[in-house]
């Protein structure tokens, strides 16, 4: 599989469709070229040292390459966005959540970003209440 090395490609897969895994974040994008499917991988430095994000990296990649060809939807662009639980969760529950959220993620029906907000933020709360007394 082919991957994702620009910035502006990056950019272009973030306004699709987001799925959050246990040990990432999908992100995907349908194209219209016919060209092979794409993936790219993001692992912030919240996620530990260069050695922890190196090996979150080949992991990742070496889910990726496990897939066979009829797993991975056609004419589509991925981001894999790590987590730190991907050096921890095992190798086969990786590629099993892989899986699951390539195909899943394409659904239009996904919903985007954050849902509601837990809890409302200070502001609101404020102009809520009233003064006793």
């Amino acid at each position: 599989m082919d991957t994702l090395k620009k910035r502006s490609e990056f950019l272009a897969v973030a306004k699709g469709g987001r799925l959050g895994r246990r040990a990432f974040v999908v992100q995907g994008l349908k194209r219209d070229t016919d060209e092979a499917p794409r993936v790219g991988y993001t692992v912030t430095k919240k996620t530990g040292n260069s050695v922890a994000r190196s090996r979150i990296k080949r992991r990742l990649r070496a889910a990726v390459a496990e897939l066979e060809s009829g797993d991975i939807p056609q004419k589509a662009d991925f981001v894999l966005v790590a987590r730190d639980s991907a050096l921890t969760l095992p190798f086969q529950k990786l590629v099993a959540d892989l899986k699951s959220g390539l195909t899943q993620v394409l659904d239009p029906e996904t919903p985007r970003g954050r849902g509601k907000p837990r809890r409302p933020n200070r502001q609101t709360q404020m102009t809520s209440r009233r003064k006793q007394g």
